[in-house]
């Protein structure tokens, strides 16, 4: 498949994940009764985006490859959201604030690094394949606000 396909469906599904939940999560909260916390699950998700991607980008740079790091991320990030929801889905009437904010909480720790991993892989994807990247990358990328939308 052709280098600029794959990066498209990557950026899609990389953006469409984010619109499928975030969008929905504080009428989610609100309908269980924590309504006066939604707040708190916006703000984790913004307090980690500044630290974690940091963190990912230096663990990328010394031990493990972006790609076999975005993958990794992605896949810790669904199953702590598979978590989150199958707790919430066995709870809905007694939803333990503590427990749902954990899980949400680990979940966007390792998700919102991917945003700069996927970008960092689809750079060296387009550099390695001798495309330019400022050409090449924006219409790519635009593909991701298209899944977010198609998402949400």
């Amino acid at each position: 498949m052709n280098i600029k396909i794959r990066l498209i469906i990557l950026s899609f599904l990389q953006f469409a994940v984010w619109g499928a939940y975030l969008t929905s999560m504080g009428n989610y909260l609100g309908s269980i009764g924590l309504g006066q916390q939604i707040g708190l699950f916006y703000a984790m998700q913004g307090f980690v985006s500044i630290l974690m991607p940091a963190i990912m980008g230096i663990i990328a740079d010394r031990w493990i490859p972006a790609q076999k790091l975005l993958g990794i991320s992605h896949l810790i990030a669904a199953i702590f959201l598979g978590a989150a929801g199958y707790y919430g889905m066995q709870h809905s009437d007694s939803t333990d604030f503590t427990t749902l904010f954990s899980l949400y909480s680990l979940s966007v720790m390792f998700y919102m690094p991917t945003i700069a991993l996927s970008n960092s892989v689809a750079y060296s994807a387009l550099i390695n394949n001798n495309f330019d990247t400022i050409k090449t990358f924006p219409p790519i990328r635009t593909f991701g606000t298209i899944g977010f939308i198609v998402a949400m």
